[in-house]
């Protein structure tokens, strides 16, 4: 399952590159003129959420969450082109990132860590950002 899931989103990112390649409107956009769909897709999820709650079989949801993908690995693939962060850089940040903040499942030997709240966490994890 882990394999057959890198493997579509390694072809999905793939699909991503091509167009920002050869399509015209893929090529020419920017992390600011994403913003607004990026908004639009976030309202769409919530929408969709909403339709789930009302007795919706998820079929929205799916296709929404992937429109929201999609808008991540596209501000993914343009920082990659601007040389700012790769695809493994926002991946390996956000897993470290629930790593550190969920220590009672990642590190459950460290007392001291274990007892701290979720705000003191984040206050942590953000001056160890600050050390680099």
């Amino acid at each position: 399952m882990e394999e057959q899931c890198a493997k579509a989103f390694s072809e999905f990112t793939e699909v991503v590159r091509r167009l920002r390649k050869e399509c015209p409107w893929d090529s020419t956009q920017t992390h600011e003129s994403l913003k607004p769909c990026l908004v639009n897709e976030t309202q769409e999820v919530l929408e969709a959420i909403d339709i789930l709650n009302a007795g919706g079989n998820g079929d929205n949801l799916c296709e929404e969450l992937g429109d929201v993908l999609l808008s991540v690995v596209l501000h993914s693939v343009i920082a990659e082109e601007e040389g700012l962060f790769t695809m493994e850089d926002v991946i390996a940040g956000v897993s470290e990132k629930m790593k550190f903040r969920h220590p009672r499942i990642f590190s459950p030997q460290d007392e001291e860590i274990c007892s701290l709240s979720w705000e003191e966490l984040k206050k942590r994890e953000k001056a160890r950002r600050k050390k680099r």
